[in-house]
């Protein structure tokens, strides 16, 4: 059955081949470790996760490979302003020092890879550091030296844009097509505004020795390094943000293709923003929303995976509380419908029900990865079908990833180990809320949720469970 992508790089969906038959390269752009990552950058992360799934349920060997910049990445992505680790560094009181530096990117790269599990994302097969592939940066580096695409100046070494003629005309990289992210920085050393950094000088005690000078690698070149290094080039399909389009993925392009005379990656993968009221999610604003602080409003990690996975990866998805909410409820009643069909018996026409859903299924997912139609289908089978099949479950949930076997026996387990008080005041809650006496019903929320438990209204009566801690 073919799978297919919208590939950035024609501006069109296209169908996915592989350059070797079974086994697909995926080279995932990761976090700068200079901060807890905020809800909007996770979402990249299941959208990526979505596609391994999807390509390891088609039967393909995936070598994923997910970055970590500790080093090299400016406060404009277009190479001007301070280093944000270094930032980091004088944000945290900690020296500035590259051991300084591992410290922060350790406290934080351990963060993000928490994320991932609680996520239920599979985690990479490789996560390189920029800091450990400084020589292969320096071996790029050289190469473009060496052909006449990059020249120094007193601040650095850079790309020149005008050596490589496709540079921003290709499908959804087009120059003209560009969408917010695609900042030019003004630099008189430059010979071009769009010329790039390929090597920045520094002082003091972090840097390493190259053959231009002591410094550190610009953000873009470390990603065509280390991409190269262990997917090869070129390798299948590259993955990052649509702000990645327009600076970071073209200099990409520009930089790997005009060392080594071949593309980058076949398939090229953005996902849209996460916006909120103000504006895209961004750590600098306020509107700053990290993994923990749901958990801290009583948000499941898995209901944030399931709230995500009902819009289409390439659609921007307006962000609130209320959705956020709405989704954890469906989750919750999701797992809860479940856990009460599970253990009957499975009949023939169940069975065959759930093989015509799979092809559904299968139909919808091999169409750009279109998720929130599954979620929708396994409503309905939950529904349709006096029984569900366990296999139709764990067949779909390979690709959702939203842990409905396990989590439903969790659920079931703290919902059998409520105490009988809450589970009374919860029954008069329920009454209340059916008289619209809601001051009463507020009340006896607010009484649940000190003892530390929380309660859901669902369609199918009011689930109590744990609050999250």
């Amino acid at each position: 059955m073919k799978l297919n992508l919208y590939n950035t790089l024609s501006g069109a969906k296209e169908e996915f081949k592989p350059i070797k038959a079974g086994v697909v390269g995926m080279y995932n752009c990761g976090p700068t470790v200079y901060n807890f990552a905020h809800i909007g950058n996770l979402r990249a992360y299941v959208f990526a996760d979505i596609l391994r799934r999807t390509l390891e349920w088609s039967g393909y060997e995936v070598r994923q490979v997910v970055n970590i910049t500790d080093i090299g990445h400016l406060t404009s992505d277009a190479d001007e302003g301070d280093d944000k680790m270094v930032k980091a560094l004088k944000r945290e009181g900690k020296p500035m020092t590259l051991q300084g530096l591992r410290e922060i990117a350790e406290k934080y790269t351990e963060s993000f890879t928490d994320d991932l599990k609680a996520l239920n994302i599979e985690l990479p097969h490789e996560m390189p550091k920029a800091s450990d592939h400084i020589s292969e940066d320096i071996a790029l580096i050289e190469k473009l030296v060496e052909k006449g695409i990059a020249y120094t100046t007193s601040d650095g070494v850079y790309f020149d844009v005008s050596k490589f003629p496709s540079y921003g005309t290709r499908g959804g990289f087009a120059l003209g097509e560009q969408r917010e992210g695609a900042r030019i920085a003004v630099n008189a050393l430059k010979r071009a505004p769009r010329d790039f950094s390929l090597w920045k000088f520094s002082k003091g005690d972090i840097g390493w020795e190259s053959p231009w000078g002591r410094g550190f690698p610009g953000w873009h070149i470390e990603c065509s390094a280390m991409s190269r290094k262990y997917l090869g080039q070129p390798f299948d399909i590259h993955t990052g943000g649509i702000d990645h389009i327009p600076t970071h993925h073209q200099n990409e392009i520009a930089q790997s293709e005009a060392a080594y005379g071949v593309p980058l990656a076949n398939f090229w993968l953005h996902n849209e923003h996460l916006i909120v009221k103000s504006g895209k999610m961004a750590k600098s604003g306020e509107n700053f929303i990290t993994l923990q602080t749901l958990r801290e409003k009583s948000i499941h990690p898995l209901s944030f995976r399931y709230y995500l996975l009902q819009t289409h990866y390439r659609s921007p998805l307006n962000f609130s509380w209320e959705a956020l909410q709405s989704a954890q409820i469906g989750y919750r009643g999701l797992l809860t419908e479940f856990a009460k069909k599970e253990n009957i018996n499975e009949s023939k026409d169940s069975t065959r029900q759930a093989e015509e859903m799979l092809l559904q299924i299968r139909n919808s997912i091999n169409d750009d990865l279109n998720t929130a139609y599954p979620i929708g289908l396994l409503w309905s089978s939950i529904f349709s079908f006096q029984t569900i099949t366990s296999r139709f479950v764990k067949e779909l949930d390979l690709i959702l990833g939203l842990d409905i076997e396990n989590q439903s026996k969790k659920l079931a387990e703290e919902m059998n180990s409520v105490p009988e008080k809450i589970k009374e005041l919860a029954k008069k809650r329920e009454e209340a809320r059916s008289a619209k006496d809601f001051k009463t019903s507020d009340g006896l929320r607010a009484e649940i949720q000190a003892a530390g438990y929380a309660v859901m209204d669902t369609d199918s009566g009011p689930i109590v469970h744990k609050s999250l801690q």
